[in-house]
Formats: structure tokens, C-alpha cells, sequence
């Protein structure tokens, strides 16, 4: 695909220290392997998959978003919290490694019992048939392991059906303004009858009014306004800021060990990281390899809301830190 293609071109240059924030998995799985022979940093990728946190076997690459596997953790001790053992959920996941995922760790949650599931094709127009195929399992809990325009498309759907359970959605799906302004109004009605859509959120967004005097909400406006020509209010550039600031702590790392700045040092500082970040519920973020491959490791349960007609979301429970727990990949 373009994305091996282009890593390919770039690495046939002297100059690459390493590359940051390569989008989706597939994308990630795809040049894993020749960044890794090349013994060049893939740091920070935008992938949830727990395929990231694997030093052992990949040394030279690393996540930084919330494992989906935690997320979903997350999801199954709030659903066995409010419905109790036996818990049914009846589930919808993009047909790829990503959705699997979701799919997979539901499937071992005690306490949980998936009734029903559809899987999707991800370049499928829209998920309506799925949809109205889950709705009539009548689960206590629908979950939406997807991305992209299916997250409004399972809103809206959900919205025009009589079904109302609680409802958790992939935090893929977090940017209020692309996401969620086309089918407010749906998100709406789902929450003033009790189903409104809930995500483990790992970060504060950019955009939700509930964060706008927030210090590092108000270092991600400084940095738009003066660097770019868009504001929070057309999307969730704080995840941009966020991932920035730890490259900066990881380069600043790598410059003062014996040799300095170098692909080697890079990975030896990425790999020893200890440092907070303001952007994340859990601040203190943390790597040291093999007992703990994973940077955020906490969040927090959110439900989207329009408060004031805003699109908000607002806590719904406390803050799940499981900073240092999460190991490595097999371990």
C-alpha cells in the first residue's frame, strides 16, 4: 500500500531519525517489520492494538493510545458494575484486526454475555442492516467497536430504533465536531432516555466545553492559533499537542545520553520514559519495557451529552489508573 511504499522511499534517506503517530493498524502491521529490520524508531503510533507493546520482539516500535484491550476492561467492569453477573450485550465490530479486538476481549469478560454479534466490512456504505439486527436481541448493552463514519451511523441508527441500552462506543470515535454535530441531535435522544452513548476516554478533548480553561487545553489554542489556520472547534487537535510533547521529552532524553541524539538512544530513552502530561486523565506515563510496554494506562468513562446545546461529554465515573499494570504484549 502508500503507506509501505512511502516508508520505504523515506528510509532510503540518511536523514530519518524515526517516524511518529503512523495511523490505523493495518497501516502499523504493514511496516512493523521493515522499520524493525532497519532498526529505525516507530514511535507513538495511532493504534490502540496490544500488538504495539511487544520490546521483546520488536524493540524498535511503540503505541502511545489507550490499548483497546484495557478499553474494553473498562467497558465489562462498568457493565457487571450496573447490570451485575449475566450481563447480556449484543455487539457490533468492524471486521478487521481492530474490531476483533473489541470482539475478542468481550468474549472473556466475566460476567458478560455476548447474545448476539455482527461483524462489518469496514468499506461497507453503512451498518443499517447490522444495526436493526442487534436491535432485536433486546441486550441490556450495545457496544461499537468501530471507527470512522460509523460511529454517527450507529447513533443515528440506534436513535430510530425503540431499543435503548446502555451504550458504549470505541473512544476512536471521540472528536465531537466530525463525529457527533451531524447526529446531535440523535445523541441527544439517546441520552435523555437513559442510552446515551458512553467511551473510556484516556485524554481530554479539544473542543469540550468542559475543558476550555483547562491549562492544556489552553496551550493546544495558543499552539492553533498560531500555527494553524483551525480551531478546536473543528476537531480534536489536542491529541497532536499531546503526542508533540512526548517526542520533545523523548528527543530532550535521548540528547543526553553518551552519544546523543541517535536512532539507538531514541529507543534507549523512549523505552525508560518517565513523565507527566496534563492532556491525560492518568498524567504520570511511564515505559521501562518489558514489566510495562504500554504509555496510557487509565481513563475514564464519559457519556456524550448536549448540555446548553453543546456537545459535551460528561464523567460518569471516576478515573481508571492502571498506570504500571499493563506488562507487554504475551506477558
Amino acid at each position: 500500500g502508500r503507506t509501505v511504499a512511502n516508508i520505504e522511499e523515506m528510509l532510503e534517506s540518511d536523514n530519518v531519525l524515526g517516524f511518529v503517530g503512523v495511523i490505523g493498524t493495518p497501516n502499523n502491521f504493514a511496516i512493523r517489520p521493515i522499520t524493525d529490520d532497519a532498526c529505525v524508531p516507530q514511535l507513538l503510533n495511532l493504534s490502540g492494538f496490544p500488538f504495539w507493546g511487544d520490546p521483546a520482539n520488536y524493540p524498535w516500535t511503540v503505541g502511545n493510545i489507550l490499548n483497546y484491550v484495557t478499553e474494553t476492561n473498562v467497558w465489562c467492569e462498568a457493565i457487571v458494575d450496573e447490570f451485575g453477573e449475566g450481563a447480556t450485550v449484543a455487539g457490533l465490530f468492524a471486521n478487521n484486526d481492530f474490531g476483533k479486538t473489541y470482539q475478542q476481549t468481550l468474549k472473556g469478560c466475566a460476567g458478560i454475555d455476548l447474545i448476539a454479534e455482527e461483524l462489518h466490512d469496514p468499506a461497507a456504505p453503512d451498518v443499517t442492516n447490522e444495526m436493526t439486527t442487534l436491535a432485536s436481541s433486546g441486550a441490556e448493552v450495545f457496544v461499537a467497536g468501530t471507527t470512522g463514519a460509523f460511529c454517527p451511523q450507529s447513533v443515528g441508527v440506534m436513535a430510530a430504533t425503540p431499543w435503548r441500552p446502555r451504550f458504549y462506543m470505541s473512544y476512536t470515535c471521540n472528536n465531537l465536531p466530525a463525529f457527533f454535530t451531524p447526529v446531535k441531535d440523535a445523541a441527544a435522544l439517546l441520552q435523555s432516555q437513559g442510552s446515551g452513548v458512553r467511551m473510556a476516554n484516556y485524554s481530554k478533548v479539544c473542543g469540550d466545553p468542559q475543558f476550555d480553561d483547562d491549562p492544556a487545553i489552553l496551550l493546544t489554542k495558543l499552539v492553533l492559533d498560531e500555527y494553524s489556520d483551525v480551531t478546536c472547534a473543528d476537531g480534536s487537535y489536542s491529541g497532536g499537542v499531546f503526542f508533540a510533547q512526548i517526542i520533545e521529552d523523548i528527543i530532550r532524553a535521548a540528547s543526553e545520553l553518551p552519544g546523543g541524539i541517535n536512532r539507538v538512544n531514541v529507543m534507549k530513552a523512549t523505552w525508560n520514559l518517565d513523565t507527566t502530561n496534563g492532556n491525560n486523565f492518568v498524567e504520570t506515563l511511564r515505559l521501562d519495557g518489558v514489566n510495562d510496554a504500554y504509555i496510557t494506562e487509565g481513563a475514564q468513562l464519559q457519556e456524550v451529552q448536549v448540555i446548553n446545546d453543546q456537545l459535551t461529554f460528561t464523567p460518569v465515573s471516576e478515573i481508571f489508573d492502571f498506570e504500571g499494570q499493563g506488562g507487554s504484549f504475551g506477558r
